[in-house]
């Protein structure tokens, strides 16, 4: 178990002071903030130490940085500054424990200058990011880590490197005009030119990055070409070309045939099971993607065939350009065929890429995928050439230890070949003259006893690191004992998920141990974005699996609730670089711990649960009122108990809280000539609050009972207009039917593609208007955009209304915001309400004057989150009063309701 933290009460006080919610003494959190993406292989973990932070601190400024370093140098407290953890160095361990300094709140953009094409930002702003911004004042990155959608800016100064773009661009800190860094006493420096080499790949000992100026580029298309190779010699001659004739490429990336194989063998993305895209298959070659602007394209294609006929290569097809441009940061796929990676990571010359390559094929017989790129002017005064190679293991095996050796072979034929690891952090301090040069490393030393006498600044990094580097000197020197070792160990490829481990299902286990940790989750997961913690970040969960499975983590009720609390959103599923199947595999751990272990849920989830047993609904509302907002015109024609083809399902939320919606979907079918009718009080909740909480049991009670009515009511064809009733009913129903065997044979359409179908077929239409323009915007649910795929039907159907703009929000279709609902909203509504404001916010900056929505819970989340001058309105409503209806106004009726419900999230629950 987690020991307690060493802060002392004074001094807990003293941090709280500073900090207040953003400091953290709980055991989990301590233990999310003490790893980075490696897997340290068993027999080295304890010369590195047990890297438990005493405290996790997140500075949103810079005057708390300068607070809290005058804090820690008074009371000789090491400070471990963390960006984003990406790298698997060691630089960001807490190897004196201390406290970990959290980048994620110093997350701005504070200057922009396009006219001379320099921009400044807080150091925890994360590349993706950056990039986003920039395109708005027509700019780009001239240079970017291939980890862009989860690594920051000042990590990168910090630990330094090469990336996309690096082909003509070179090396990062060539590229940094200046950084503001927070020395140990609290002064604040700015350091320019040369004197950044104090502070560039430093790994934040000499100082903690404040800020960072670089210079960025004028926006352009970016156009891709991709050539194969048969070996590594022919790729060495290629790229040996390509630098002399001097090709306006911009950057220029490879990776080798049994990564092409790898990738052939990775799983896909998926949606609802399916795969999205379309597998490309690579061919087992060395692939080269070489990307240039668009202006340049005549220039590198009116030359490059020549070059690659003359080096015996080939070109492939522009599909194959594109996917691996497109897959670019999405190295980690791989993982999924571990489930873990022996990382290696080495700069050579580009003379001797051919050799090392040969070389590391004849010495290395495990499967060594490797990614590289170019330089074109290297830091050496010649081109060079970045490998990271990766060899799929098993870190729950003892051999994996065996195949760590195999490092040490790849490190070895680089050196020999006039090559250097690629950088320091605390594996290898020790070969800091290599790597930074020796009076790089002279003036390091004198800076850092000048400034940091006390060693409070990242202990035991880039200067020295113990007994971990004597024992990589030791095993650098018997290489060639442990070679065979490391050869010779059995070494399956491929997703083997085998039994239960500690009470997590066998496939869930394995995708714990395939997460690399890579943190592009955490960029778009709405609970992380509004709380801040590692704990609330799906790669943090997937930490606290495996910890739990290695028996360090027990289920106490911080773990569970941090494993409840999810919005159900899944765009953790697309950002996520080892394409997994997250938010199923967390509703799957809601029954786990819940239905299996009887772990408590939240309270006001016992209240919706009783709610459902005694009257269908989750609203704590009477069944009786379900069918109130009927009105006396439609009942004639679609009364409940009528025989139709269609049957409306209206959903809980719509016919007690929200009535204008069903209201408005029930009139635009009418007006559609729809034959239908409802369920009215027979139709139960669909569900998926339960499935949330948890609570599968009655779950599946509530879906027999669904199925039933549904069968007993004749109907051939549902319509719905809740998406995440649309999403139970298209989807999960027919799972869960599969495994109960019941028969499901169900047709399920949202209203929106009915609709859509019958204007596109030019059978209903809209009446003209003489009212003036209006303007709104469209909010992508997520259980009926990123989830179902329905982008398209909404829009044609708001295009169809006369005088009405449609304006797209910054982030729409699969990149579109969650509004904070699901679990997050009855586990803290303030978080929840703050991720609704940025949706508002974001449709605010539109100029557009309504935001119209298909969700009843993200109107919900909209109105209670507070007024920001925009008007909510929902879809069904906003068409239907195109028609001539006048429907009401349901905010004050939420406002009551959700009172109501909300009282009951105070209850007490069993310990």
């Amino acid at each position: 178990m987690v020991s307690m933290s060493r802060i002392k009460r004074k001094q807990e006080l003293e941090l709280r002071e500073l900090f207040e919610e953003r400091m953290s003494l709980r055991p989990v959190e301590r233990r999310l903030y003490g790893h980075d993406i490696a897997a340290l292989p068993s027999l080295l973990r304890p010369l590195v130490g047990r890297c438990l932070p005493d405290a996790v601190v997140q500075p949103a400024s810079e005057e708390e940085l300068v607070a809290l370093v005058r804090w820690a140098s008074a009371n000789r407290v090491p400070l471990t500054p963390r960006g984003k953890a990406t790298s698997g160095y060691g630089g960001v361990l807490p190897v004196r424990r201390g406290v970990v300094v959290d980048f994620h709140r110093l997350n701005t953009v504070l200057a922009v200058n396009a006219a001379a094409m320099t921009v400044t930002v807080q150091a925890g702003v994360v590349w993706e990011r950056l990039e986003e911004h920039l395109a708005g004042s027509g700019l780009a990155l001239r240079l970017y880590p291939t980890s862009f959608p989860g690594s920051t800016v000042g990590g990168w100064l910090a630990q330094g490197g090469a990336g996309i773009g690096s082909f003509e661009m070179g090396w990062f800190r060539d590229h940094v005009l200046s950084a503001r860094v927070v020395l140990p006493s609290g002064e604040v420096r700015e350091f320019a030119g040369d004197e950044l080499a104090v502070i560039a790949e430093a790994e934040g000992t000499t100082g903690l990055i404040s800020a960072v100026t670089l210079r960025v580029q004028p926006r352009d298309d970016v156009e891709v070409a991709a050539v194969g190779s048969p070996d590594a010699y022919a790729l060495q001659r290629l790229a040996e070309a390509v630098v002399r004739e001097r090709l306006p490429i911009w950057s220029l990336v490879f990776i080798n045939p049994q990564m092409a194989e790898l990738k052939n063998r990775s799983p896909l993305p998926t949606r609802r099971g399916q795969p999205t895209p379309e597998r490309v298959l690579l061919p087992g070659a060395y692939i080269t993607t070489v990307a240039f602007r668009g202006r340049d394209r005549a220039a590198v294609l009116g030359v490059l065939p020549r070059l690659v006929a003359s080096c015996d290569s080939e070109l492939l097809s522009e599909r194959i350009a594109r996917h691996e441009w497109e897959h670019r940061s999405r190295l980690m796929t791989i993982k999924r065929l571990g489930p873990s990676l022996v990382p290696t990571e080495v700069v050579v010359p580009l003379r001797g890429l051919g050799d090392v390559m040969a070389e590391i094929e004849r010495k290395v017989l495990q499967p060594l995928v490797e990614e590289g790129l170019v330089i074109r002017d290297g830091g050496r005064g010649e081109p060079e050439a970045v490998l990271l190679g990766f060899i799929p293991s098993d870190q729950r095996k003892f051999r994996h230890n065996f195949v760590f050796s195999l490092v040490l072979t790849t490190m070895k034929i680089a050196e020999a070949h006039g090559g250097r690891p690629y950088t320091t952090g605390l594996y290898f301090a020790a070969k800091a003259g290599q790597v930074l040069g020796p009076e790089r490393v002279r003036r390091l030393r004198e800076f850092k006893k000048q400034v940091d006498p006390f060693g409070i600044l990242n202990p035991g990094k880039v200067l020295a690191n113990g007994l971990l580097g004597a024992a990589l000197r030791v095993g650098s020197a018997l290489e060639r004992v442990l070679r065979p070792f490391g050869n010779y160990v059995t070494t399956q490829v491929g997703e083997r998920p085998s039994a239960p481990v500690r009470d997590i299902p066998a496939d869930i286990a394995w995708y714990a141990h395939s997460c690399s940790q890579c943190g592009y989750c955490t960029e778009v997961c709405p609970q992380f974005r509004s709380s801040g913690w590692e704990s609330d970040s799906p790669r943090g969960k997937w930490f606290l699996l495996r910890e739990h499975m290695a028996g360090r983590e027990g289920w106490d009720r911080s773990v569970v609730d941090s494993m409840l609390a999810c919005t159900t959103c899944e765009a953790c599923d697309r950002a996520c670089s080892a394409v997994l199947p997250i938010e199923a595999s967390w509703m799957r751990m809601r029954s786990v711990l819940v239905t299996e272990q009887g772990q408590s849920t939240f309270p006001i989830f016992e209240a919706m649960a009783d709610s459902l047993r005694r009257e269908g609904n989750c609203w704590l509302r009477p069944r009786a009122e379900r069918t109130a907002w009927m009105p006396e015109d439609l009942l004639a024609a679609h009364s409940p108990g009528r025989r139709a083809e269609v049957l409306y399902l209206t959903g809980c939320t719509a016919c007690y809280a929200e009535r204008d919606i069903c209201l408005g979907t029930a009139y635009l079918l009418d007006a559609a000539g729809v034959p239908f009718t409802t369920l009215g009080e027979l139709e139960n909740c669909c569900g998926m609050p339960m499935l949330m909480a948890g609570k599968t049991d009655l779950f599946v009670e509530n879906l027999r009972h669904n199925i039933r009515a549904v069968r007993e009511a004749g109907a051939r064809e549902l319509v719905l207009s809740c998406p995440a009733c649309y999403l139970m009913w298209r989807y999960t129903y027919p799972e869960w039917a599969q495994k109960l065997g019941i028969t499901f044979d169900i047709k399920v359409q949202h209203y929106t593609q009915l609709l859509a179908e019958v204007i596109q077929a030019g059978k209903f239409v809209f009446p003209a208007t003489r009212s003036a323009q209006r303007r709104v915007t469209w909010h992508d649910a997520c259980h009926l955009g990123r989830a179902s795929g329905i982008f398209e039907p909404p829009r044609a159907l708001i295009k169809a209304i006369p005088g009405v703009e449609l304006v797209e929000l910054a982030h729409h279709h699969d990149a579109s915001r969650c509004c904070g609902g699901g679990v997050s909203l009855v586990r803290d509504p303030k978080v929840a309400f703050a991720l609704a404001r940025e949706v508002l916010d974001e449709a605010r900056a539109t100029g557009a004057t309504t935001l119209v929505s298909a969700c009843p819970c993200c109107q919900l989340q909209f109105r209670l989150a507070g007024d920001n001058g925009i008007e909510v309105v929902d879809l069904a409503h906003f068409a239907a009063a195109a028609l001539g209806h006048d429907l009401p106004d349901p905010s004050r009726e939420i406002h009551r309701l959700w009172a109501e419900l909300a009282a009951r999230a105070h209850a007490p629950r069993p310990k």
